[in-house]
């Protein structure tokens, strides 16, 4: 496995991670990944989010952007 994608996948998140992160409802945190608005990676019944990918959304929400 080639570097960045050792990186990629040490950075998955579980919605529980992500709600922790954002100090939100692991339900809201799930209905982000639903609808896109958090991009997220589907592995069968499991959906996990990259790292950087909830970075990337923090940094987008912040006010005054």
């Amino acid at each position: 496995m080639n570097e960045t994608i050792d990186r990629t996948v040490s950075g998955l998140l579980k919605a529980r991670d992500v709600a922790e992160v954002l100090n939100i409802s692991r339900a809201l945190a799930y209905r982000l990944m639903r609808t896109g608005e958090l991009p997220s990676v589907k592995m069968g019944n499991s959906v996990r989010v990259i790292q950087a990918d909830l970075q990337e959304y923090i940094r987008s929400h912040r006010s005054g952007n």
